[in-house]
């Protein structure tokens, strides 16, 4: 153990610098394509002497592939290049896109989500190599920096389409989120898209005063969406999820309407559902589509339509597979805190592997929070900290 701290803390200022570049390259998603960053990755990768190379669906949103090793038993670190907008600057304390390091933290757009974990990742790579305990004939470790995983962890680009390509060979993975827990899984999402068609009219008529015409579309699905405040899915428990339950969050988007003095003929809203372990997309549809077929019937002349615009699954190892005890046994023995074993709110591209039969642990890396929001932060700390816990957990997972 003592040696392998010695290997990762040589490489401290340039996995910091790397991580300072990292964080400068802008990578929206939706503005800015992530070549750059995929290209800074490979250019990391063989100043260490290791393997790194694009791989592509789509020219511009290449996705960043390291390895090491070309054995039969392989294990994955996995980190999604695109970052959410700053959104407004001006609740910034500093540039987002200008990291700099105050009290021990390290702040950026795309620090904690998702670029430190890509940034330890490589190094962890390294330190393993320069260890000499892992032989490379017979393992084969991989970082694949991703593209596209903020527009809604459905992407063909990234995690997708390495899978489908088989450039993924590995019988265990983590996902380099920052957390403060060992992740085991997640919890799955179906966002939904209601569009109420009614009747316009001027509402000062009087048709609409004498109740003869029009339907109004807003206080339609206004009423609908009340009703799936209120609704309740039961679901199998999960030890690892006791701490969340099934939400359905409707009106996160709302318009309608199109003018002062008209009925509104149309209104448009979006539903926001979190699934727990053993729901199923199916069954929520359902209950949604009951609803608006029971309202529609009490207001003739009003249709509501429903588009699925993200369907993605809930997924989790059980809280007592190897990786996740390994994990936990190796962050309390360096971090000498607690890693409670838990699953995690938001949803992320971890179901792609768990359903690819690769036990993942989908957020798991250094210390760090404001992800999709101001200030967004790493501690420095951690940054050498979790390399050593990662090269610990795939020597311990490997052997």
């Amino acid at each position: 153990m003592n040696e392998l701290v010695t290997l990762v803390k040589k490489y401290e200022a340039p996995l910091l610098a790397f991580l300072r570049d990292l964080v400068r390259l802008k990578s929206v998603n939706g503005r800015h394509p992530e070549k750059a960053v995929a290209e800074r990755i490979v250019a990391e990768a063989e100043n260490l002497e290791l393997d790194g190379r694009l791989v592509a669906k789509e020219p511009l949103r290449p996705n960043a592939l390291v390895r090491w090793g070309n054995g039969s038993r392989g294990f994955a670190l996995i980190g999604h290049m695109d970052t959410v907008a700053a959104g407004d600057t001006s609740q910034w304390t500093s540039p987002p896109f200008e990291p700099v390091v105050r009290n021990g933290r390290l702040y950026g757009r795309g620090t904690a989500d998702n670029k430190a974990g890509l940034a330890i990742g490589l190094y962890t790579l390294a330190a393993l190599r320069d260890e000499g305990k892992l032989n490379p004939h017979d393992v084969t470790l991989v970082l694949a920096g991703v593209a596209d995983e903020e527009s809604g962890a459905s992407s063909d680009l990234g995690v997708r389409y390495l899978l489908d390509e088989g450039h993924l060979p590995v019988q265990g993975a983590i996902y380099t989120y920052a957390s403060d827990i060992v992740c085991v899984g997640h919890r799955g999402l179906l966002r939904l898209v209601l569009t109420a068609q009614g009747t316009a009219v001027h509402s000062g008529s009087d048709q609409w005063s004498r109740g003869e015409g029009g339907v109004n579309a807003v206080t339609g699905l206004a009423a609908i969406l009340l009703q799936l405040e209120q609704l309740q899915l039961p679901y199998e428990p999960h030890s690892a999820f006791d701490h969340l339950g099934f939400t359905m969050t409707p009106g996160t988007l709302f318009s309608g309407g199109e003018f002062e003095s008209m009925v509104p003929g149309a209104a448009t809203a979006v539903i926001d559902c979190r699934l727990m372990p053993g729901q199923t997309p199916e069954a929520v549809l359902d209950a949604v589509q009951g609803i608006i077929g029971a309202e529609c019937a009490n207001r003739p002349g009003l249709r509501v339509d429903i588009q699925v615009k993200n369907r993605l699954p809930a997924a989790a190892i059980p809280a007592e597979h190897p990786l996740a005890q390994i994990a936990q046994r190796h962050a309390q023995a360096l971090t000498g805190k607690a890693w409670p074993i838990r699953g995690a709110g938001p949803a992320n591209e971890g179901y792609m592997l768990i359903n690819a039969s690769i036990p993942t642990l989908p957020g798991f890396g250094p210390t760090g929070d404001n992800a999709h929001a101001p200030d967004e932060w790493v501690a420095m700390d951690s940054l050498m900290e979790t390399a050593v816990i990662y090269a610990t957990i795939i020597s311990d997972y490997l052997s």
